[in-house]
């Protein structure tokens, strides 16, 4: 750590608003995902580095332009009105140096009629966009243990003592346990419906934060984890971050130990209070409305609620549980926007309108779908249950029809893409005792800042298609997951001939369903299968005459072709991003398909699998570096042309001949009875289709054709849908022209 942060972290800590959502570490743990960071402050005199003033502002973009955010912050006194201009001067001037179009703030100041006056003074209007809660419940730590203690509702206090009589410990987390942390924020997620982060924020929130700031408490009994929370403190005040259960053992209150747990740690680190983080701000506004002058905080307990007509779910719940610690409920002034290109900022705020427009017409039809189901009697019993463990899984999918499940539903697909920030959750639907379909959920937030969220079934729902009764089904329990995670949309793209019966009574179905044929066909709408079946006289006699050749030439000119391991990898990428300057087309970062590389590779060490992968290199005695190069993907017994390259060097020498015959080999050295050659021309009967070219290629191979469904969307809110795919369209447009 630098001088600079060193003391940015001890003038933090001294400020009587510090907050941990101000320091260094929660600075470098937003830049790893997706945001930077640039500091403000006011040294204490011109020969003085320490600040007297200051905030750290992160900048992401939104809808293409960036947002400027202080995180409880600045750290000012607002009472001083010469410093809090400097300050605001300060951060507007690197807000628009940044290219910001606005500067949102979340001071830690309570919500008074004063601090809001001094808000609006320095230039900043009330923003309908929080991000974090407005309303909490502190807890004093000053008196002694037993004070506290005595300040909870007796049943606190009696479920505190009765989770350490039934053996419930509570130690801290160590860090090879993360993986304990994320099973229950998941299961969490999963019950409460809200979207938990990656396993790699929660990592690097442990390796940054834990060291210095907190610690993550665990609760288990007799070995077994039960619920686990997060806690910081900096300065005076500790604040419980994030919290996990799962729905075992419920009755041994391992939540009220680890709240109290943390309390005394907290206490322990000289803190005078603790911030329980997050309550509805309804309640807020009500305590608020009850302050009396120089006390501005109203007992939880004593607040004028009735908690047995609360409703259950969101965060009333969740008050019901903070409450009994006998803390007091503050309120702060919430979010302020300072607009720095006033023309931006209004399409911002229209962009919210329309999102917080969409949420109230989710809501309305999710009560009325509920209201529809419960009326209706002869409704099919069916239950959605998730899959937590790999096992389970491959398990679910090796008993589907080999033609039923694809490499992209597999659990391997979706740990990769957990790791590159999409939320991955795996659904099995059942009636019955039977298995109706399955479904590998992927949901992400794919435009900073905005609170949206897409999701994504890639090559799938799996189920038998010719069972009309049991694709609605599952098509609606979809529908139904996207309104309950908040989605801007679902997209599926699944596995169906688009001329076959199931694919014409599949089309009609996504029709009646309101489903679209989505704009963005993310994997290839179209495909080609070589059946490998055959032995290899019988295979070599179905190829074209000139690809027999091509593949014999290729050996007599040198050509060798050898299984790569990850020290390749390197190499490959190399060609690839040759052959994507040459062909024109996008690539990801080499981080990107070295982890999807390495989890295949790694699958397929083990026997057994029911996934796997390849790397096939071809080279020449007389080239020090790799002359072409392909990447298969196993599942099953299918086998996928998932990355291809080449370099210009050689070409003559027909190394991609020998390559896919190599491969096609290789797939059936695994048992495998398909190979996908993994992209067709979207419109077969078009000669400009861009695809055309690579078709007749692989169809020199024995490829025939398959002419799928493509991929669909369905969206609560139609003006949304359109307004994204809009916007998404016009973005590709520009990177391309970039790329170009």
């Amino acid at each position: 750590m630098t001088d600079q942060a060193v003391e940015w972290n001890e003038f933090v800590s001294n400020h009587t608003a510090g907050h941990l959502l101000q320091t260094h570490e929660w600075a470098t743990l937003k830049c790893r995902f997706g945001w930077s960071a640039r500091r403000v402050h006011l040294p204490q005199s011109a020969n003085q580095g320490s600040a007297q003033a200051g905030a750290l502002l992160l900048f992401r973009k939104v809808m293409g332009q960036v947002l400027a955010y202080v995180p409880r912050g600045p750290l000012v006194d607002w009472s001083d009105a010469t410093q809090t201009e400097a300050v605001v001067a300060s951060m507007c001037d690197v807000a628009r140096q940044e290219g910001a179009f606005v500067l949102k703030i979340e001071p830690g100041l309570l919500d008074t009629a004063a601090n809001r006056q001094r808000l609006s003074t320095a230039g900043f209007q009330p923003s309908p966009h929080l991000i974090q809660p407005r309303s909490t419940v502190v807890v004093d730590l000053q008196p002694d243990v037993d004070a506290i203690l005595a300040q909870m509702k007796s049943k606190w206090r009696y479920n505190i003592r009765l989770a350490a009589r039934k053996g419930v410990s509570v130690r801290k987390l160590e860090a090879h346990e993360l993986p304990l942390f994320q099973q229950l924020m998941e299961e969490t997620a999963k019950r409460d419906g809200f979207s938990a982060h990656s396993a790699a924020y929660y990592r690097d929130a442990y390796e940054l934060l834990a060291s210095r700031w907190g610690a993550f408490l665990l609760a288990s009994y007799e070995g077994e984890p039960l619920a686990s929370i997060a806690v910081f403190a900096v300065g005076s005040t500790a604040c419980y971050l994030w919290g996990a259960s799962n729905n075992r053992h419920r009755n041994l209150m391992p939540n009220h130990a680890l709240q109290w747990e943390a309390m005394r740690w907290a206490r322990e680190r000289g803190c005078a209070r603790y911030d329980l983080w997050g309550i509805p701000d309804e309640i807020g506004a009500v305590a608020t409305g009850l302050w009396e002058e120089g006390r501005k905080t109203v007992s939880a307990e004593k607040a004028p609620v009735d908690l047995n007509a609360l409703p259950a779910g969101d965060l009333w719940g969740v008050f019901r549980f903070k409450q009994g610690f006998g803390g007091a409920v503050e309120r702060t002034v919430g979010a302020w926007d300072l607009p720095v290109r006033r023309q931006v900022y209004n399409l911002y705020q229209g962009a919210l309108l329309a999102k917080d427009r969409a949420g109230r017409n989710l809501h309305a039809a999710k009560r009325q779908d509920e209201r529809g189901k419960t009326s209706s009697p002869s409704s099919p019993a069916v239950a959605m249950e998730p899959v937590m463990t790999a096992s389970a899984w491959e398990d679910l999918l090796a008993q589907l029809p080999p033609d039923r499940s694809h490499v992209l539903q597999s659990w391997s697909w979706g740990a990769v893409k957990a790791g590159s920030g999409w939320r991955v959750e795996r659904w099995r639907l059942l009636r019955g005792g039977r298995t109706l379909g399955a479904f590998q959920w992927l949901s992400r937030q794919p435009t900073a800042g905005l609170p949206l969220r897409v999701a994504y079934v890639p090559k799938g729902p799996l189920l038998d298609w010719s069972d009309d009764e049991a694709a609605a089904l599952v098509l609606a329990h979809i529908e139904e997951l996207c309104r309950r995670r908040g989605c801007l949309q679902v997209k599926i793209d699944p596995d169906v001939g688009e001329k076959d019966s199931e694919g014409v009574r599949l089309k009609q179905l996504l029709v009646q369903r309101n489903w679209r044929f989505s704009p963005e066909q993310i994997q290839f709408k179209n495909t080609g299968f070589t059946d490998i079946t055959r032995s290899d006289e019988e295979l070599l006699a179905a190829f074209k005459s000139k690809w027999r050749y091509n593949i014999r030439l290729a050996e007599r000119r040198g050509i060798t072709v050898r299984c790569g391991d990850v020290a390749d990898l390197p190499d490959f990428y190399r060609l690839y991003q040759e052959t994507s300057a040459r062909d024109g087309f996008l690539i990801r970062p080499f981080a990107y398909y070295d982890s999807l590389w390495r989890m295949f590779l790694k699958m397929q060490e083990d026997e057994g699998n029911l996934t796997g992968g390849a790397l096939l290199l071809a080279e020449h005695p007389q080239e020090s570096q790799p002359v072409a190069g392909l990447f298969l993907l196993r599942h099953g017994r299918q086998t996928l042309y998932f990355n291809g390259a080449s370099s210009a060097r050689r070409r003559r020498d027909m190394p991609n001949y020998l390559l896919q015959w190599q491969a096609l080999q290789w797939a059936r050295t695994q048992g495998c009875t398909v190979y996908d050659w993994w992209g067709a021309p979207t419109n077969p009967d078009d000669p400009a289709d861009p695809l055309q070219g690579v078709w007749r290629f692989k169809e020199g191979f024995a490829a025939r054709m398959a002419v799928h469904t493509g991929a669909w969307d369905w969206s609560p809110s139609r003006l949304l849908w359109h307004g994204y795919h809009r916007g998404k369209s016009l973005l590709l447009e520009q990177m391309r022209k970039r790329h170009r």
